[in-house]
């Protein structure tokens, strides 16, 4: 089923709106799912009323394209961790995350680690993934020791471990390299990571409104405005926004705008990062990146981050990704332990020592029954 997000003529949006209309009622009324195929019993078993209601009501001109969600400002604002007071993040610190979805950049490592390391990133630039059989920068940490033993930096999993609580897994990394002349990446979020196929989430928190996610972004070339670094608009975190299919900007292969306001893209901040440093954010903060106008490759990587109590890829066997048009096959996927203990142990998971050597992992632990 083709769910690319793009602008369609009136012909082509009809059917669709008539086939959405069946299947919101076939959710309402309880009808047996299994009978569907898979691409319909996903949307009935993933789309709630409010998703249904956005694409219908807009004439297939709007729509959710990751679960809705709406954050709500903690109570009480404290560390969810005992950390080393060299990591302890202060009230002041943890009170700017909570408000405006973002905080950093901090100092994890310094610039001449950072200078020896990305060669051994360049050299896996448009090499194939042993884990999943063709070029893509996602999970390289399966066969990068080093990558992971990055990720494991306490500069990092400290100050994590403060927002999302002491036991914590990576489920996803990723590889940035933004070559001279490369364009912007527009203004996008996410929740559950739905957005990867419009069908079916990645992650499966237990409250939708919690803070169950964090994107860990490392710089390893130094990033300012000129060679496209982060930005943010703040608080935009507070919920999922709709999107308006096509648009003059393109999310990669997908077509469409995020909707927000003049008023809170007045309010964008750019956040430079220099070679060794990290910034930590919620993807359902709106962010993006500016164009590298340098003659100069902008290099970086990320972590995903989430506490053990979130599922992934649940009764999966490959996800998908209509963005970036590739289907990636679990087989040698897994989570695995960034800090603390899995107590949960409901996703699969590779062993921390299968990381620990170079090569794809040849030991997947399944989930607990």
């Amino acid at each position: 089923m083709n769910m690319k997000p793009k602008l369609r003529p009136l012909w082509q949006r009809l059917p669709i709106m008539g086939g959405l209309a069946g299947l919101c009622a076939w959710k309402a009324l309880g009808l047996p799912r299994k009978i569907l195929p898979r691409d319909l019993k996903s949307i009935v078993n993933n789309w709630d009323y409010e998703m249904f209601s956005m694409i219908l009501k807009s004439g297939v001109l709007r729509a959710f394209i990751d679960q809705p969600c709406y954050f709500q400002q903690p109570k009480v604002i404290a560390p969810k961790a005992e950390v080393a007071p060299e990591y302890r993040l202060s009230h002041d610190q943890l009170k700017s995350f909570y408000t405006n979805g973002f905080i950093g950049p901090f100092d994890a490592f310094s610039p001449q680690q950072m200078q020896n390391f990305r060669n051994e990133l360049l050299e896996v630039e448009n090499t194939k993934s042993e884990t999943y059989g063709f070029v893509t920068p996602r999970d390289r940490h399966f066969e990068m020791p080093r990558l992971w033993n990055y990720m494991k930096h306490p500069a990092i999993t400290e100050r994590i471990a403060q927002i999302l609580g002491p036991d914590l897994l990576t489920w996803r990394s990723q590889i940035f390299y933004k070559g001279p002349g490369s364009p912007s990446i527009q203004w996008h979020q996410a929740s559950t990571f739905m957005v990867e196929d419009y069908q079916d989430p990645a992650i499966f928190p237990p409250n939708l409104n919690d803070i169950f996610q964090l994107t860990v972004w490392v710089a390893v070339d130094e990033t300012h405005h000129d060679n496209g670094c982060l930005r943010f608009l703040p608080g935009t975190h507070n919920a999922i926004r709709p999107i308006t299919f096509g648009g003059e900007e393109g999310f990669y292969e997908a077509d469409f705008s995020l909707e927000y306001t003049k008023e809170e893209e007045a309010r964008a901040v750019e956040v430079p990062v220099k070679p060794g440093q990290f910034i930590i954010f919620t993807e359902r903060c709106i962010h993006g990146s500016g164009p590298n106008t340098t003659d100069r490759h902008r290099l970086a990587f990320n972590l995903r981050v989430i506490p053990t109590s979130v599922p992934v890829y649940t009764d999966k066997k490959y996800y998908r990704s209509v963005y970036n048009g590739g289907k990636y096959h679990l087989d040698k996927w897994g989570v695995a332990v960034l800090r603390g203990e899995d107590r949960y142990k409901l996703s699969r998971t590779i062993p921390d020592y299968e990381l620990e050597r170079t090569g794809v992992a040849t030991e997947v632990l399944r989930p607990a029954a």
